[in-house]
């Protein structure tokens, strides 16, 4: 079968979501998706008359980076989308994605933080702006091409995966404005189990992910972009009392 220019989408699920099934009929109705690939880490099997779905019942928790390198060896289509199970999104997000991954110009592309919670309606301006430093809201919705998946390191299960693939892009990343996304969040995150289990991760996924920094040609002027574009907004909000308020309130 022929998935060129598609995406497959993975989405990991514990099933304590309450937009999961929501989600993931959404993703089955999408022009651009080939499958998706619902990987369930809860012990409670899930299943799907759908065509487009292929539930995955790992029948136990094998965590998100596993499940990410589970989903990207599964999949066929010419595009990953490895999205989380509590986030909605507008379905022109998946289209302008790939648009701007065919030109090559950017490699992992994420929701900007000014993404989350805007009216899916009125005036948008969509863009797609390169970026060094990112935060919690880029794992949430990754797309990028199957062939730049870079396998996570299997000594990291919870925690850094993003971190990860972000810095072993052979080109900058980009961060997606002008769709609106609606997250639950932290259904899953929130949990003792899970953040005692990144706790305990994080003195050992360092030494990992440090040295990838500045190993491409592309992070210290991406770098440098990204903290010029910071310096402009707090001129400009210096210079704005309202917008200043409004950025305070939104971080």
């Amino acid at each position: 079968m022929d998935y060129a220019g598609q995406f497959s989408v993975v989405m990991p699920t514990l099933q304590r979501s309450d937009v999961l099934r929501t989600i993931v009929d959404r993703c089955a109705a999408h022009l651009l998706l080939a499958a998706v690939f619902v990987i369930n880490n809860a012990t409670d099997a899930l299943a799907s008359d759908s065509p487009k779905v292929r539930v995955l019942n790992q029948g136990r928790n094998i965590y998100v980076n596993p499940v990410s390198n589970l989903g990207a060896h599964e999949a066929r289509a010419d595009f990953l989308a490895i999205i989380n199970d509590d986030v909605p999104f507008e379905d022109g997000a998946l289209t302008h994605a790939r648009r701007a991954l065919r030109s090559h110009r950017v490699r992992v592309i994420g929701p900007a933080q000014d993404a989350f919670n805007r009216p899916a309606h009125g005036s948008r301006r969509v863009k797609i702006a390169p970026f060094f430093s990112f935060k919690g809201s880029f794992g949430t919705f990754r797309c990028l091409r199957r062939a730049d998946y870079n396998r996570i390191s299997d000594e990291m299960r919870i925690w850094g995966g993003d971190y990860w693939l972000f810095p072993t892009q052979s080109r900058p990343n980009g961060v997606l404005s002008g769709y609106g996304f609606d997250p639950e969040m932290g259904t899953s995150s929130d949990s003792p189990e899970f953040q005692a289990l990144r706790a305990a991760e994080l003195a050992s996924a360092r030494p990992i992910l440090m040295p990838l920094y500045w190993t491409r040609w592309w992070h210290r002027p991406v770098e440098y972009l990204d903290r010029v574009r910071k310096l402009s907004k707090r001129l400009k909000r210096s210079e704005n009392p309202v917008a200043q308020a409004t950025a305070r309130g939104s971080e």
